[in-house]
């Protein structure tokens, strides 16, 4: 009995032992949660504490020097020296929410939708730009970001808020002045450039926003949106397009928002319904037509300025006469190119007539244009997959007509994304098989059909949630797939499955691939913060805080100077020997 007990003792001991062994950590994972000897332990308050240096402008400023300068000594160590040369013109293309999958996903899309072939071969036009690189979009609050806070990187060169646009880290509700950024616009006008935004979301809308406005919270659209604690103080989004510059000095304004801007359209059709809260649209309270007053602002340019509302109208426009343009097509975004509405203009119409108005040649500075496809986000956040990727082929043609109507040597053309999507491009689906539709269908033994396309969180979880059709004693909690009609599957407000029940898709945080052409897109190279694509646009167009980084600026107008002089200096000679030539001929 003695020796059962005892035995039973050292087993159980064991048994302790053994079980209390498998469930410790692994020694890194200990050390590392100890806070060990591989590193402090990061703490949020951190951000906070005195000795740490606040993100703001300043700080994102020596964050892209840094960047610029690593990037330019790696260039002269393999005796490299294009990246000197300077863009009289830049556009940037933002796809919003243009991730790396999606990416994937819109070239076989394209090659499917336009009947080319399997659809993995296909190219999309930026996927020839000779430079890329990824960028890192955290906000400086948020591990995946917003459109707000990243389009402040993008075009001000500071990384901001989650919400915030035109403003740092110093922001506040109470006083509209703390923390402004400049925007590249103001860079550009500065140095005389014409400048333009063509989107197709509300020219209210974050990422066109933050070329040109300042303000606490991205919602702040209309004056009714603005909470009393900031009335008076923040001036919302549309009033600071036609009142203040760089806004009210855009030579180009094209996309959706009348609502906004006080010339709400009540007879607007709506073919076909799509839900979610991008939908909804705020009305202005004061009564202003700030469309009216902008056409005032205007009034006296040597050409009329011009207000257009439809396709029809805005092909109509002289482009290389008018001066200022600007095009609001819809109440709220510009429909979905998957199912557009009648008279609407596609997103590649808008990017070739605003190119036309700001291109004049030799007569300018050159320009500064911003083209957001924007619903390919929007499409994302309801999951509407089809949607989304027909707007990633609308954006390519966009850019093909920018590459087709500007000269490389002189136009620096960028195309990126301001933030990721949590969508999946998954299974193993056969070559050739569609982007849109089953993974595994061939797959006869899988007891579960999916798609190739789905994603991680959104309002797709319920219309896939099997509910009362789930068979019995069936682990499976999802629709089959087959359920759903072709018609159904193939409508653009069909949603694809997402596991996580949400009423919007969440953005995803994974680095975004950038794309560049033309001169100074050999500073696109490696990982970088997103800030610094602002300074490789400054100091490639000569033009806002990296202007005078060094002295290639002042070479390349030397340049044209000393180009300008030989042409002079040498005339006289020429045209002696023209008539010397023409006198032996006879």
């Amino acid at each position: 009995m003695h020796s059962l007990a005892l035995f039973g003792l050292l087993f159980g001991g064991l048994m302790a032992v053994s079980w209390a062994a498998t469930t410790q950590p692994p020694p890194l994972i200990r050390t590392l949660s100890a806070g060990g000897d591989i590193g402090p332990q990061f703490k949020l308050e951190d951000q906070q504490s005195s000795k740490r240096e606040p993100e703001d402008a300043q700080f994102w400023h020596k964050v892209a020097m840094r960047q610029l300068e690593k990037t330019i000594k790696q260039a002269e160590k393999v005796g490299e020296k294009s990246y000197r040369k300077k863009a009289k013109n830049i556009i940037v293309f933002i796809g919003d929410g243009m991730g790396v999958s999606t990416i994937s996903a819109g070239r076989i899309y394209k090659g499917q939708y336009l009947k080319h072939g399997p659809g993995e071969e296909e190219s999309l036009v930026f996927d020839d730009f000779p430079n890329t690189g990824m960028a890192k979009t955290y906000n400086v609050d948020k591990q995946v970001p917003d459109s707000a806070g990243t389009a402040t990187a993008l075009f001000s060169g500071t990384k901001a808020h989650y919400g915030a646009i035109g403003m740092d880290a110093t922001r506040s509700k109470t006083n509209a002045k703390s923390g402004r950024v400049q925007s590249i616009m103001d860079w550009a006008q500065k140095e005389g450039k014409r400048t333009g935004v063509v989107t197709t979301t509300r020219i209210t809308h974050a990422t066109p926003a933050a070329t040109y406005a300042h303000i606490y919270n991205r919602d702040w659209e209309c004056d009714t949106e603005v909470p009393a604690e900031s009335v008076g103080i923040h001036a919302d989004i549309a009033r600071q397009l036609v009142e203040n510059a760089p806004g009210n000095r855009f030579n180009v304004i094209l996309g959706g928002g009348m609502s906004p801007m006080g010339i709400l359209n009540a007879s607007e059709v709506r073919t076909t319904v799509f839900e979610g809260p991008t939908e909804t649209i705020c009305e202005r309270g004061d009564g202003r037509n700030l469309a009216a007053e902008w056409l005032a602002h205007h009034a006296n340019d040597s050409v009329p300025p011009v207000l257009v509302h439809n396709r029809r109208n805005l092909l109509k426009v002289k482009v290389k006469e008018v001066d200022h343009l600007m095009g609001l097509f819809r109440n709220n975004h510009i429909t979905y190119s998957i199912a557009r509405e009648a008279g609407e203009p596609s997103l590649q119409d808008m990017t070739e007539v605003a190119l036309a108005v700001l291109d004049r040649g030799d007569d300018s500075e050159g320009f500064v244009l911003l083209v957001e496809g924007g619903r390919i986000d929007q499409g994302h956040h309801m999951n509407y997959a089809r949607a989304a990727l027909h707007e990633v082929y609308e954006f390519d043609l966009a850019i093909q007509a920018a590459v087709n109507n500007t000269n490389p040597k002189e136009t620096l053309i960028i195309v990126t994304a301001d933030h990721s999507h949590a969508v999946t491009f998954n299974g193993y689906a056969l070559r050739g098989a569609d982007i849109l539709g089953a993974a595994n269908s061939h797959e006869k033994s899988d007891p579960m059909v999916y798609e190739t396309i789905t994603y991680a969180n959104g309002p797709g979880y319920w219309d896939h949630l099997a509910n009362d059709s789930r068979p019995q004693n069936s682990s499976n909690m999802w629709m089959p797939l087959k359920q759903f009609t072709a018609e159904e599957r193939t409508a653009p407000t069909y949603r694809h499955m997402a596991t996580v029940p949400r009423k919007d898709e969440t953005h995803g945080g994974e680095d975004v691939a950038v794309f560049a052409y033309g001169p100074g897109s050999s500073l696109v190279r490696g990982v970088f913060e997103q800030n610094y694509l602002a300074y490789v646009m400054s100091y490639a167009g000569c033009l806002g805080p990296a202007k005078n980084f060094d002295d290639s600026c002042e070479d390349h107008d030397d340049h044209y100077e000393s180009n300008a002089a030989v042409l002079v200096a040498y005339s006289g000679p020429i045209l002696v020997l023209a008539l010397a030539m023409s006198f032996l001929l006879i």
